[in-house]
């Protein structure tokens, strides 16, 4: 059986493989990971669908391959193996050339990268060579370390997640540390984390940015909330988050100022008819990934809480695909669960907007009535929204958050999850 590059996405021509967990002449069963793949906003492990032994492997690790290019083969188990030769050039006398070690010496025009075993005799890969390098890795410490767990060979994943200082010190297993002089320790930031900044420090140079925010009283919600937890509690349905409820409210708000929901296109504004929302998913610090739901619009309450609990799930089993992670026409940042005051999101672009939702705290309000005003004790959180001012005005994007928090306030959340579940 031939094993193929798989289509990340829809829009995803190649994939790099960062890693392969057999080697050629392993057996391996039906659904065991063969190899992982990985792209700048995710990675996924490839399962093999037979069970047999692998006859041959037709990339190494770094090698980027078109989707739909072999690059294994699954055999039966009794059948004759080989190491697919990587790389044979062919001599002007037509004879084909050494073929290269999968931990072989890798060198360019411009540099050798680094030795092919390290002090203590571990080997170790091309492209773990070249992320040390560039990550500024101390691969000696490394490999003493790994020696001392039992590790016969370093990949890229164990430079990645470099364990380098003291044992009184524990390291972010985001980035790539080395000591210094002074003491202190070189944090070299993870792939994801430099996408991530990447493509937020472009976002926050070219865009402006405009900040608005409204307290919302959450009292309606929260009693709604409760009780349907309650419920889930007994039967193990799902439970029910404020993000369900805002999400639901910027669906509904959104009908009414459509351009929130937009992109920018050069000069003209792209409006969507459809609500693809995107919830900010926290990695346990490690990095940050914002999974798509399709089609919000189309969902009530119930919905929107089961798919994106599904989302977060799947963004911490690192088993979202490119897909997951694109097409979306406007975000939410939810930071409510660490119980932060208001936040100024940086806008996703090209979208246009992006909300911020923050920690939800009993206050005193003032309640208006016609016998006059009294003073009670309800459930407040902060709503906020950084919108594109080149896309509308303060005034338009104030009229959304307004209509938002009337949509939070006052509707009749009861009879919704009453009608729908």
């Amino acid at each position: 059986m031939n094993v193929l590059m798989p289509q990340l996405g829809e829009t995803v021509t190649e994939g790099t493989i960062s890693r392969w967990f057999k080697v050629v002449g392993d057996k391996i069963s039906a659904g065991e990971a063969l190899l992982e793949i990985e792209t700048d906003k995710t990675s996924m492990e490839v399962e093999s669908i037979e069970s047999g032994v692998v006859a041959e492997i037709c990339a190494q690790m770094g090698a980027v391959v078109p989707v739909g290019n072999v690059i294994a083969v699954i055999a039966a188990v009794d059948a004759p193996t080989r190491e697919f030769e990587l790389s044979k050039p062919t001599g002007a006398d037509g004879n084909v050339g050494e073929v290269e070690d999968l931990y072989g010496a890798v060198v360019t025009p411009l540099k050798n990268f680094g030795q092919v075993r390290t002090e203590n005799g571990l080997r170790i890969t091309p492209l773990a060579r070249r992320v040390a390098e560039r990550d500024g890795v101390d691969i000696q410490a490394l490999a003493r370390d790994l020696a001392e767990r039992g590790v016969t060979k370093i990949y890229r994943d164990d430079v990645c997640s470099a364990d380098q200082i003291s044992s009184s010190t524990s390291i972010p297993t985001s980035a790539s540390i080395s000591a210094t002089s002074s003491g202190s320790e070189r944090i070299k930031l993870n792939r994801m984390r430099r996408s991530t900044g990447a493509h937020l420090a472009q976002s926050w140079s070219e865009v402006p940015h405009v900040f608005q925010a409204v307290d919302v009283e959450m009292d309606k919600v929260e009693r709604v909330r409760k009780q349907m937890n309650v419920h889930a509690s007994v039967t193990g349905g799902v439970r029910l988050t404020y993000l369900a409820f805002v999400s639901r409210a910027v669906c509904l708000a959104v009908r009414s100022f459509p351009l929130i929901n937009a992109h920018m296109d050069g000069d003209a504004l792209i409006v969507h008819h459809g609500v693809h929302l995107g919830v900010a998913v926290d990695l346990d610090y490690q990095g940050l990934v914002v999974p798509v739901i399709r089609n919000a619009d189309g969902l009530n309450v119930m919905g929107l809480a089961r798919e994106i609990e599904s989302a977060v799930e799947r963004a911490r089993r690192g088993a979202l695909i490119e897909d997951d992670l694109s097409g979306g026409t406007y975000t939410i940042s939810n930071s409510g669960s660490f119980g932060t005051l208001f936040t100024v999101p940086i806008i996703n672009r090209p979208q246009v907007a992006i909300l911020s939702t923050d920690g939800i705290r009993k206050r005193p309000v003032v309640v208006e009535a016609d016998e006059g005003d009294s003073i009670a004790i309800r459930p407040v959180g902060i709503i906020g929204q950084s919108f594109d001012h080149r896309a509308f005005d303060g005034a338009y994007s104030a009229a959304y958050l307004r209509e938002l928090k009337q949509i939070l306030e006052t509707r009749d959340w009861s009879a919704e999850i009453d009608a729908h579940t």
